[in-house]
């Protein structure tokens, strides 16, 4: 593995998968609005992946500008959770733009390439949210439904052409995700999934045998606690 793209690589999930990757001599390419990673190997493409348009071009440029990709994090997305009717029609479209269309585009501008070299993984991160719906949570949990039900597809698609296609789905993760949001992990380490394990998992999947195919993988913290805020 030499040239890796992530997305979302801001913050959270994809910031620290970035930074692991780069600690083993990984050119990453990080598409995100916004970057914090400075490093001789960190290539930033400032872009918002809300603008679907134009996915194709940006993704075009980063092959033609540095050839052979190896793989992609596809881990862009964020969380609303509220009741249905609460929700303006464009907080809805933006929402499945970034958390659904986003990542099916990219895979779309992408699997030609990886065709041609008869070699490629895409690692997508999901959510335990694909499994199951709770209330406030009708468009976080379609859009994980979705991106599940389109990796197990596109798994199918891509298996002749001897491409891995990965998703993990992990539960409550200790990060900024919960920052706006009125819940969070219980403050015990057995309460959340640490962001340095999903990292090093990406690296261990991303550096085994070729000829072995992770599927979908869901992660859980050992002991689920969910705080709620007061305001």
């Amino acid at each position: 593995m030499n040239k890796i793209i992530i997305t979302g690589t801001s913050r959270g999930i994809g910031n620290t998968i970035a930074k692991n990757l780069l600690k083993h001599n990984i050119t990453v390419i990080g598409i995100s609005r916004k970057h914090t990673i400075k490093h001789k190997n960190y290539f930033a493409i400032s872009f918002d992946l809300n603008d679907l348009n134009n996915i194709k071009n940006i993704l075009d440029d980063i092959i033609f500008n540095h050839k052979k990709i190896d793989a992609i994090i596809s881990s862009a997305g964020y969380g609303v959770f509220e009741n249905l009717e609460n929700f303006k029609e464009k907080e809805v479209i933006d929402f499945f733009n970034v958390n659904l269309l986003a990542h099916i585009l990219i895979s779309k501008s992408l699997v030609s390439h990886f065709k041609k070299k008869k070699t490629g993984h895409f690692i997508f991160i999901g959510s335990e949210a694909s499994l199951k719906g709770n209330q406030k949570s009708t468009l976080y949990s379609a859009a994980k439904h979705g991106l599940l039900g389109f990796v197990k597809s596109f798994r199918e698609e891509c298996n002749k052409s001897e491409i891995r296609v990965t998703i993990i789905n992990p539960g409550m993760v200790n990060s900024s995700f919960f920052k706006k949001l009125k819940f969070s992990p219980g403050k015990s380490i057995k309460n959340s999934i640490k962001l340095e394990d999903i990292a090093e998992l990406v690296f261990f999947i991303l550096k085994s045998n070729r000829n072995i195919n992770y599927n979908d993988i869901y992660l859980s913290p050992i002991k689920k606690v969910i705080n709620f805020k007061n305001n």
